[in-house]
């Protein structure tokens, strides 16, 4: 598998914010979002055969696994690598931009799948792969990455037109307003969570934490 970085850290958002992981950060992605903070991740890389990617699993001593990119389906091993470290007993949270099918990782038992809905800012607002709307289950989720009012308008629009009900995040973009984001939440009441990047927050904008 093609790795950027292992290292451990506290999930920084969502609603699995604050537990500590094993981060395993692929390279590659097929989408390039505006202002993403992991385009190191496009290139280079070292590729680390799964079962010794599985032994640093196994010895992390740390029972959730954060599997992240780039984007980690693009991975050939990916799917084997969720089984398997779900199979030994630890949970692992996928986090995807929602531009493949997930509906295999969601068969998984102890996998949690983290995938964002692009908004407008991101300039990959058409890059969903519709059918994973259908494939989440409760214990899984959906962003919306907000950068500006269009992209808010956008997200509380698309709460309306979501087929199957959903659990939901909204984070800002990191550098914006949390406090404005949050404040129109509340003034919509939407059904949503308001959620920042916790590890940034606590090391600031590097990598491999």
């Amino acid at each position: 598998m093609l790795i950027t970085e292992i290292f451990k850290s506290l999930q920084g958002e969502g609603p699995f914010i604050g537990i500590p992981m094993l981060f395993v950060r692929t390279n590659r992605c097929n989408l390039r979002c505006k202002w993403c903070d992991s385009s190191y991740t496009f290139y280079g890389g070292h590729e680390v055969p799964l079962d010794d990617l599985l032994a640093e699993v196994a010895s992390s001593g740390l029972d959730w696994v954060c599997f992240t990119g780039g984007e980690p389906l693009l991975q050939r091993e990916a799917l084997d690598f969720v089984r398997k470290v779900c199979e030994s007993g630890k949970n692992v949270l996928i986090e995807t931009s929602g531009s493949l099918p997930v509906k295999d990782y969601a068969a998984i038992k102890n996998s949690f799948i983290d995938m964002d809905i692009k908004t407008p800012s991101s300039g990959e607002d058409s890059s969903l792969y519709q059918d994973n709307l259908f494939a989440l289950r409760k214990q899984d989720y959906a962003k919306f990455v907000i950068s500006d009012e269009k992209d808010y308008e956008f997200a509380k629009n698309y709460l309306q037109k979501l087929p199957v009900p959903l659990q939901i995040v909204f984070q800002p973009v990191w550098g914006k307003d949390l406090k404005w984001l949050a404040e129109k939440v509340l003034a919509d009441n939407l059904p949503v969570r308001v959620l920042t990047q916790l590890h940034k927050l606590i090391w600031g904008e590097i990598p491999g934490v």
